[in-house]
């Protein structure tokens, strides 16, 4: 094999492990026991009401999902919004046609 096909294949394989051991980290970064809880077991975990559970679900800032009428959430989005300190998403400010207009083009009010 020539210098040029074995620099390749060295540097084939260093990109496979690099791979392979961020692959592994990530796996076992995910928790074992990320079950699903319904929104008052989910609020006796955390200790706060289950409306506060709700809430924070209508105001989008955990992710829910359906299991027939029963509405749960998953215990490591609970933990993930925790630890962030249960800061809402940034919402964009929605600019009338007008706002863009000046914003993009330069205009002035009036």
């Amino acid at each position: 094999m020539s210098a040029p096909g074995q620099l390749d294949e060295t540097i084939r394989s260093i990109v496979r492990e690099v791979v392979r051991e961020e692959l592994a980290q990530r796996a076992d970064a995910r928790p074992a026991n990320d079950s699903y809880l319904p929104t008052a077991e989910a609020a006796a975990l955390v200790g706060v009401a289950d409306g506060t559970i709700r809430r924070w679900i209508r105001e989008r800032r955990l992710p829910s999902h359906r299991a027939g009428r029963v509405l749960r959430v998953r215990t490591s989005d609970l933990h993930q919004l925790l630890a962030s300190g249960g800061q809402r998403p940034r919402k964009e400010k929605v600019l009338s046609p007008e706002d863009l207009a000046r914003r993009d083009f330069g205009l002035k009010a009036g």
